[in-house]
């Protein structure tokens, strides 16, 4: 028995070696693996991913995130970065590519609906003009700013293909540099469409170095954005440049939300199609009146019923009067004389002007109705009246080249994405504003070229001083070989500003001003007091969205 006993504790010892020898070797396989698919996974240059409200500079280090994490609502087009820095070798062929991503139930965001643009460096001199107030420019540097499709935007073909002097793909990154690109993902109408939660997919990465997969988590709210905004718009009040036309122009605009003079024969599949909201005559008649009381054109009201009757029934339709008149006492009659012809004809026609502060000496036009329809402000003035106001006709805002004091917002290369955001979205919205205008889209340096593209320095403002990107929110079509001009991550932060203003005005007509109230006016006080911290914008949103969603039927 002790014999046994022995023999059988010796087996058992050396069993457990065994298998104690095995679960170590199976222990180190596993980690092994593991550092393989590791390896094989994580991509041999730094990948990350970062908000469409921060500039990433060429050299700039990688960043935290590896993900896309995004919410929005149906109907809305929401937007994020990735960057690829290059190592010490460089990277050669370069290309993003999306895939569909899967949501409940099966439902499907196509592919289609994710558009993919490689963002372009460009060197400006830095506003020249800054006020000395609490938002300065960021300077003379480099910026990406405009955007380089992979996709003919109105075509859908591909133009890696094409002969362009730039082009999205096969990029080549030089070492230690920074290569961003910007994604934009249209979540479609349609609650059969898009039904509310969890959508899934990857933005694949490739180069000749190596590859990576981006995953992206959509989060869609169970509310929808109209098709045409609620906030309006008005920009491009000249001719286009060469490259352009009145169609491309205006649908390169309209893509973005922002409405320009487009044409009488589009304006119904405009509007089915882009959103149009508003309609400009001055195609038709321009009005330009001055200080002194002279004009261009007074159009009657039977010249007006002439044009307007080639328009589709309900459209907001206007004329924009004159540019910057204050205090022009010689202009009151003609103004008077516009409105009258305007608010008499059918449709009634609204008239707007820009302006420093409303002119209560137009607010009886002879009829009892004011002048002037839509009071177009500048901000950087800080003449904005006392809220509600109560002057006939309502509130736009404006900037241009005037920077005031260096407290409001501006739309120049060297000031951060914000700027355009906040003044289209919640700071129109707690300032009482009701639309949003700026005086040019595509006023290029040297035409429909590559040098349009590199040089974005401006000193047309009168003083000779620079304003980076003045005028230019839409680059030359020509060096892109696209048939509609590339729009630049300021044209985006509008767009998503007008969305901002979309949760705002859907949460009012809710009857939830108190909740809408206590989320943004701190961040959007006023003119001169608002926040410049991107997170405190995407939080408020963020509130919302997530408000609204609580709020809609399941």
């Amino acid at each position: 028995m002790h014999i046994i006993d022995n023999v059988r504790t010796t087996f058992l010892s050396r069993k457990g070696l065994v298998i104690a020898t095995a679960v170590l070797f199976v222990f180190a396989l596993t980690i092994l693996n593991t550092r393989v698919q590791q390896t094989q996974a994580s991509p041999a240059f730094p990948v990350w991913v970062q908000s469409g409200l921060l500039r990433v500079g060429n050299t700039d280090v990688p960043g935290p995130n590896s993900s896309i994490i995004l919410s929005g609502a149906r109907g809305e087009t929401v937007d994020t970065q990735v960057i690829v820095q290059a190592p010490a070798g460089g990277l050669t062929n370069v290309n993003l590519s999306p895939s569909a991503l899967t949501g409940p139930g099966g439902a499907t965001i196509p592919a289609s609906n994710i558009t993919l643009y490689r963002e372009y460096y460009v060197s400006v001199t830095g506003t020249a003009s800054y006020g000395g107030g609490s938002n300065p420019p960021s300077g003379s540097g480099t910026y990406p700013e405009p955007l380089i499709p992979f996709v003919d935007p109105e075509t859908g073909l591909p133009l890696c293909s094409s002969s362009a002097v730039l082009k999205a793909c096969n990029a080549t990154v030089s070492a230690a540099q920074n290569q961003p690109y910007w994604i934009d993902i249209s979540v479609p109408h349609g609650a059969s469409n898009s039904p509310p939660g969890t959508y899934s997919g990857t933005i694949s990465l490739t180069a000749d170095q190596g590859s990576a997969s981006i995953p992206v988590t959509l989060t869609v709210w169970n509310f929808e954005l109209p098709v045409q905004p609620s906030e309006f718009s008005l920009w491009t009040l000249w001719p286009p440049a060469p490259g352009n036309t009145l169609t491309t122009l205006a649908q390169a605009l309209m893509r973005n939300k922002v409405m320009g003079h487009g044409l009488a024969t589009n304006a119904a599949s405009d509007i089915a199609n882009f959103g149009l909201n508003r309609f400009g005559l001055n195609i038709y008649y321009s009005i330009g009146i001055q200080c002194d009381g002279s004009y261009s054109n007074l159009p009657s009201t039977s010249q007006i019923n002439a044009v307007t009757a080639n328009l589709p029934a309900g459209l907001p339709l206007n004329f924009y009067v004159a540019d910057e008149l204050n205090g022009c006492t010689g202009a009151y009659q003609a103004l008077k004389t516009m409105g009258l012809n305007a608010h008499a004809a059918t449709p009634s026609v609204k008239t707007m002007m820009t302006t420093n502060a409303p002119d209560t000496s137009l607010n009886d036009e002879g009829d009892g109705r004011t002048a002037i329809d839509h009071w177009v402000l500048l901000d950087s003035k800080e003449q904005w009246p006392a809220l509600p106001f109560t002057g006939g006709g309502d509130l736009w805002s404006y900037t241009s080249c005037d920077t005031g004091s260096g407290n409001t917002p501006e739309w120049l290369v060297d000031y951060p994405p914000v700027n355009e955001r906040i003044q289209a979205g919640f700071l129109n919205w707690t300032q009482g504003a009701t639309g949003i205008l700026y005086y040019r889209s595509d006023g290029w340096t040297a035409g429909n070229t590559l040098s349009s593209w590199n040089n974005v320095d401006k000193t047309g403002c009168g003083d000779g001083l620079a304003r980076p990107g003045d005028g230019i929110f839409l680059y030359p079509p020509g060096p892109i070989s696209s048939t509609e001009s590339a729009p630049g991550i300021r044209l985006k932060a509008i767009r998503d500003g007008i969305q901002d203003y979309e949760y705002a005005q859907i949460l009012k007509n809710l009857g939830q001003s108190n909740f809408l109230n206590a989320v943004i006016q701190p961040i959007a006080t006023s003119w001169t007091n608002w926040s410049q911290n991107p997170s405190a914008l995407e939080n408020a949103r963020l509130q919302l969205g997530q408000q609204l969603n609580k709020l809609s039927p399941p």
